[in-house]
């Protein structure tokens, strides 16, 4: 259970990560090998345009568990709370499904690509495993969609602040970060 609970907290990020790391050392790796050995490799750059590509997929999960998907709240907040409630459910039973619905196709071409055998240009890598990353993508994007769903019905009687008043919160929190520097400032110039 601790497990499962780690992975729901951290599954994306930790790939990510992972993915991160591994894309600033094999890059350091070519620089070095360009610009000191004066021999470039032929694999790193797909190498890590491939891991850029398995982290654009991984993102979407990451973005819809921590609330950061791109949405136009402002329209939303327009309405009174119970329909803006009702409005944030329904868009999320529609992100639901579309990205069921790509997970799908992801298989079926992920299939396909597995059929044809097709690889990579400079590694000889099979290009089935880089398009893997949609599956997992759309998979993970799927069940966030749907605890997404589960947490604002569950909440639904709980009352939220607006994008404006979240927006006006972090502005004061802004200002008062800015005086407490400044009262900072002078209390050391004035010390000296």
């Amino acid at each position: 259970m601790r497990l499962i609970k780690w992975l729901d907290k951290h599954a994306e990020e930790s790939i990510l990560v992972i993915l991160l790391i591994t894309i600033s050392c094999v890059m350091g790796l070519q620089v070095f090998m360009r610009k000191v050995m004066n021999n470039s490799l032929s694999w790193p750059e797909e190498f890590c345009r491939y891991c850029y590509v398995w982290t654009c997929f991984i993102t979407i999960g990451y973005t819809i568990r921590y609330g950061n998907i791109l949405r136009v709240t402002v329209l939303a907040d327009l309405f009174p709370k119970t329909a803006r409630k009702i409005l944030m459910i329904l868009i999320n039973v529609l992100l639901l499904v579309i990205f069921t619905v790509f997970f799908v196709y992801a298989i079926s071409v992920v299939k396909t690509l597995y059929g044809i055998g097709q690889t990579s240009t400079a590694m000889r890598f099979p290009m089935y495993l880089v398009y893997l990353c949609t599956i997992i993508g759309f998979c993970l994007a799927s069940i966030r969609s749907a605890q997404e769903i589960y947490k604002q019905i569950k909440s639904f009687n709980v009352v939220e602040k607006t994008a404006l008043e979240l927006a006006k919160e972090a502005a004061d929190a802004e200002i008062a970060y800015a005086k407490a520097d400044d009262i900072k400032a002078s209390q050391n110039k004035a010390g000296e």
